[in-house]
């Protein structure tokens, strides 16, 4: 576990939970004393620095959780010395350095992924199914939606990074925002345009922390996309509303509404809940390493949601659509 900040504790339950063959046995932070707390749970080497991880041969796979402008760095120390690699997303804060990562891997060929865990949010996957059955019809429009005050372990402390432009790229578009676009990808397809709004509501955070955007997508279909880190409480919207010709999917925090007129307040057609996307993710990765199973996405694929936030940059600079490349 390279990077032992708030998100490794998330990754550790789902480690705990969801894996039989997995051992954590290095965990690495540059920050003093953060590697420690995490080897007194998990039995593991502390380690300040990677090259010395690497170095000592303490892991078969590295799980990358370190700063945006840091992942090019680690990931192809990672890679170079011929390990497996699960990366935080986004593989990085430029197309340019994911190519260099992805071509770090290709002369590995070692397993590459990277960490988006929406691929596996059971109410996603439910709700890609549904889809795929024909039970709203053709999808005509899609919402996704994302409202609330930023978390304090991700961005206070002594090391708010997320605070930081530089260091996540941009703001909410390119972190947290890469979530809600998954699903829209694997509902709708491939983003061709978009035309978006950004601003900055938390005055401490650099990048900007209210993205709204329409995005339209190769099959014709536009959905709405809104990320925003609320300054005060924020109503528990459902994240993501699906119409087509023949009903809607209501994707709520723990439940999909399935509404095709047979019932007024909607039928439950499951559930489930996001943290149970990290369990799927992990247990993914185990498959992928020690059975050579084809993960549910490739890491190239992940370049979509860069593309899609990165275009949106453009979008709030131009005022025009613009092309998703």
């Amino acid at each position: 576990m390279v990077g032992c900040g708030a998100i490794a504790r998330w990754h550790l339950k789902a480690i705990d939970r969801a894996t039989t063959r997995t051992d954590v046995t290095a965990v690495v932070d540059v920050v003093p004393g953060r590697a420690e707390a995490l080897a007194s749970v998990t039995g593991a080497q502390p380690y300040a620095d990677v090259a010395k991880a690497l170095a000592d041969d303490a892991f078969d796979a590295a799980l990358v959780m370190v700063p945006h402008d840091r992942h090019e760095v680690v990931a192809t120390a990672v890679l170079g010395a011929g390990r497996h690699l699960l990366l935080e997303k986004p593989m990085a804060p430029t197309l340019e350095a994911c190519e260099r990562v992805l071509a770090a891997a290709q002369r590995a060929g070692t397993v590459f992924m990277v960490a988006e865990n929406a691929q596996y949010w059971p109410e996603v996957v439910m709700t890609q199914q549904l889809v795929e059955q024909g039970a709203i019809g053709e999808v005509l429009t899609a919402r996704s939606w994302h409202c609330a005050p930023p978390m304090a372990e991700f961005y206070e402390g002594d090391d708010p990074w997320r605070l930081s432009a530089a260091a996540t790229g941009g703001g909410i578009a390119i972190d947290t925002g890469s979530h809600w676009i998954r699903p829209l990808r694997m509902w709708l397809g491939e983003i061709t345009e978009v035309v978006a709004v950004t601003g900055r509501v938390i005055p401490a955070m650099e990048g900007e922390s209210l993205c709204r955007a329409l995005c339209r997508f190769d099959s014709g279909v536009v959905a709405s996309f809104d990320a925003v880190l609320s300054p005060g409480p924020a109503a528990p919207v459902a994240p993501f509303q699906l119409t087509g010709t023949r009903g809607e999917i209501v994707v709520e925090h723990g439940q999909v509404l399935l509404y095709d007129g047979t019932e007024p307040r909607g039928v439950v057609a499951g559930g489930g809940n996001y943290f149970m996307s990290y369990d799927a993710q992990i247990a993914d990765f185990e498959a992928a390493v020690l059975d050579g199973v084809a993960p549910a996405a490739s890491a190239r694929h992940a370049l979509g949601e860069l593309r899609a936030a990165l275009a949106m940059y453009r979008s709030a600079r131009t005022g025009r659509w613009e092309q998703v490349w």
